[in-house]
């Protein structure tokens, strides 16, 4: 009996090695025209797609090193050794387009081993269009665009590849990631998904994938012998002074140092610690088969340290460091906004200087700003001058439903805000505008008619928008009321609460002062919201274990309020302000001891409707 020789199946090649024999040539970059030869930091990231324990590969990159060589070289090897349906996906219908048809498909037509692959565009038995390309196997490549999760029905693959996943928006129906990686759920065990993106914020689509995985790292080793990662606290340089005072760093003094022996690390020695490095998990506290991988510049073979430096210095002269943590380093961008409060620093800030009735003899007006709720509404005072906003009082009127104009609560405010406010050496300080929040919808008819009572109350809603004005007035089914950007006025109160725990502080455009009378848990509440991402942009929304956050709204309308008095006053406020404080004249007052209450009958009651600004009416 004749016995046949064992027939093995072919050895699966790496993608890596089987994309280095001349298969495909790059097509834009600096590589043009060259033969398609990875990185050694580049072979790992696709090389893993082929084990079948890895369940997801997470790319977060500085731009144009890691991501978009990776996600084609593992749809290469798909199309030509391993056939598959498989979708691309990106942040938009003009951002897919520009890689299908600037970087995919170019590179396809160059390769004598690709195209064949490829059915022919005129071919019309072919479905070939702007959402999908068949091959000559039947399979396809769909080509999704993450914002519209429409797309990201009806369609069956088993790999599933996602680029520049921080800028798409979280939607109505949830993260497009997911709802991409369902596409693959009938694969089981099979299915891949591979999610790239240069970062943009702490916590974005692709950060907070990223620390889901196990986090790797391109350790290289220095010829000290101490393996490490490059950190851009290793580069060393000096500052140049410019004509206008301002100093930047001087790229021409730029220096490369080891950590370790502190030894000056040239360009020939760095790309040899390159080429010889290796990735390093650092975090066991990923999802197993997630796997993570983050790179900057500083490893690019085509760059140099000092280029680095000359964009940061380029960032820095410009005010944009985002950019350049972004695009060279690869990490997201943590700005003074989004930085955690010391709330026991924050409680430090109260003075007992001044209150609601010892107003500060420098004040030049009044802004109240309301915010409702269901039992209560809340009401805080502020004064201001050229260099100060006085945080006065943040005041409770309870009452039994207030989405009721009949509600007590309503009347008691009626009278807070039309008393005469007193500054401690007995001068009326004007009242200028008084901000009630109208966003609750079951209490907006209210809102419409507790505002009607005297003209210096203003109806007022948040937008959603972050870009918008800072005030802007709307009228909606009849009704005037100023839509305010209250992402904005967060944005700058963060800046300035920052700025006033630091050494900076006397150098704050504005000082944000606060009474010692205010609320126990009044700074819990200004530090109750925290950035978030959405839709490639920064959000305020409450922390998570978080429910009050009144006295942050009240401060932001309030604050908003004294811009928009400014504004009503014409392009010199400050010195009409000042000149109607010449005007007035001291009167005796009752001593503090004497007035304690908020809703002393002692107060007299400002009666009429009118326009006049510093006037009773």
């Amino acid at each position: 009996m004749k016995v046949l020789p064992t027939i093995q199946p072919p050895k699966i090649q790496k993608t890596s090695e089987w994309i280095s024999n001349g298969v495909v040539k790059f097509v834009d970059g600096p590589n043009m025209g060259l033969d398609w030869v990875p990185f050694s930091f580049q072979r790992e990231c696709m090389d893993i797609a082929q084990h079948r324990s890895t369940k997801k590969i997470v790319l977060q990159s500085c731009s144009q090193l890691l991501k978009t060589t990776v996600l084609q070289s593992i749809a290469f090897n798909l199309m030509a050794n391993d056939p598959c349906n498989f979708a691309f996906g990106s942040s938009s219908e003009s951002e897919v387009k520009k890689f299908k048809d600037g970087k995919f498909l170019p590179a396809i037509e160059t390769s004598e081993e690709l195209k064949p692959l490829v059915t022919d565009k005129n071919d019309k038995n072919a479905a070939n269009n702007a959402k999908q390309t068949q091959m000559v196997n039947g399979t396809f490549v769909y080509w999704l665009n993450l914002n519209t999760p429409g797309n990201l029905r009806g369609i069956t693959c088993r790999v599933v590849l996602l680029d520049e996943v921080s800028n798409v928006g979280i939607t109505e129906e949830g993260s497009p990631i997911k709802l991409a990686e369902a596409r693959t759920s009938t694969f089981g065990d099979d299915a891949l998904v591979v999610i790239s993106s240069t970062p943009l914020y702490k916590d974005d689509l692709i950060n907070s994938e990223y620390n889901l995985s196990d986090k790797r790292r391109w350790f290289v080793t220095h010829t000290c012998g101490h393996e490490y990662t490059f950190e851009w606290e290793q580069v060393g340089f000096d500052f140049k002074q410019l004509e206008n005072g301002r100093a930047i760093p001087d790229s021409t003094t730029t220096r490369l140092i080891c950590p370790h022996c502190q030894e000056e690390i040239d360009e020939h020695t760095r790309h040899q610690m390159i080429d010889n490095g290796r990735w390093v998990a650092t975090s066991t506290d990923g999802d197993p088969g997630v796997i993570g991988y983050q790179i900057s510049r500083m490893y690019s073979p085509l760059n140099t340290i000092s280029e680095m430096v000359s964009k940061y210095a380029d960032a820095l002269y410009n005010f944009n460091l985002q950019t350049f943590y972004n695009n060279e380093l690869g990490l997201p961008y943590e700005d003074e906004y989004a930085k955690e409060l010391d709330i026991l620093r924050l409680e430090s800030l109260r003075e007992d200087e001044f209150n609601l009735h010892k107003i500060p003899e420098s004040t030049l007006g009044i802004t109240i700003a309301v915010d409702q709720q269901l039992d209560r509404l809340e009401a805080t005072v502020l004064g201001f001058d050229e260099k100060n906003i006085y945080v006065l009082s943040h005041d409770f009127f309870y009452g039994h439903d207030c989405t009721k104009i009949e509600s007590q609560a309503w009347k008691e405010l009626d009278t807070f805000c039309r008393q005469d406010y007193r500054s401690v050496d007995g001068r009326i300080v004007p009242t200028l505008a008084v901000f009630v929040d109208s966003s609750n919808g079951n209490a907006t008819d209210t809102v419409k008619k507790f505002t009607a009572r005297w003209a210096k109350y203003h109806p007022i809603k948040g937008s959603s928008s972050t870009t918008s004005d800072l005030f802007k007035q709307s009228t909606q089914a009849g009704y005037r009321l100023q839509i305010l950007n209250v992402h904005e006025q967060k944005n700058n109160i963060r800046k300035l609460l920052n700025l006033m725990l630091s050494t900076e502080a006397e150098n704050a455009p504005i000082q944000l002062r606060f009474s010692s009378t205010l609320p126990s848990d009044y700074f819990e509440q200004l530090s109750s919201e925290e950035l978030k991402p959405a839709g490639g942009k920064l959000v305020w929304r409450l922390k998570k274990g978080q429910k009050r956050n009144e006295a942050l709204d009240c401060l932001v309308y309030g604050m908003i309020a004294i811009v928009y008095s400014q504004s009503q006053l014409g392009t010199q406020p400050f010195r009409k302000l000042r000149e109607h404080k010449a005007k007035s004249l001291p009167q005796k007052i009752n001593k503090p001891e004497e007035s304690q209450s908020t809703q002393s009958t002692r107060r007299s009651r400002r009666t009429g409707v009118g326009s006049n600004w510093f006037g009773k009416t």
